[in-house]
């Protein structure tokens, strides 16, 4: 059972404010990150460039494999299925996230598919840790609403 660490949490809504967008993502193994994203997908033509897929296609492209056992991903927002099904893919041991898809769904378009749910019947383990900093999170998003960021 994975203990959530705030400081990593704090890294993807650093990185989501960075980029100006509410979705960051970090991977980490234990409390040391290695890449943090943003999402890109208004600043490119790529509309899979969630924070959550850029992230883990970084950390595949640092490690040159698809195999990220032992990593775990932070995200700013529970992932949609595109990204929580790329987290299984890619063997992830864990998942935390800070803002429930029905919260970001009130604010932009959202699949309100639970990445429990995801996980739940999924041919891999993968641990799914909801609402580390939520509020932090869903202030982000206000935030990107009202046109502050």
């Amino acid at each position: 059972m994975i203990a959530p660490d705030p400081k990593l949490m704090r890294l993807a809504l650093q990185t989501a404010k960075n980029h100006q967008t509410p979705f960051g993502a970090v991977i980490a193994m234990g409390d040391q990150p290695f890449v943090s994203a943003g999402n890109l997908v208004s600043s490119t033509s790529d509309p899979t460039a969630h924070a959550a897929m850029v992230a883990i296609r970084q950390m595949a492209d640092h490690l040159q494999k698809t195999d990220l056992a032992g990593y775990h991903l932070y995200t700013t927002c529970e992932p949609c299925p595109m990204c929580m099904g790329a987290a299984i893919w890619a063997n992830l041991d864990a998942v935390i996230y800070g803002c429930p898809i029905e919260d970001a769904g009130n604010m932009v378009p959202q699949i309100n598919l639970h990445a429990d749910t995801i996980a739940s019947k999924s041919f891999r383990e993968i641990q799914v840790v909801g609402g580390l900093l939520k509020d932090e999170c869903i202030d982000l998003l206000r935030e990107l609403r009202s046109g502050k960021t």
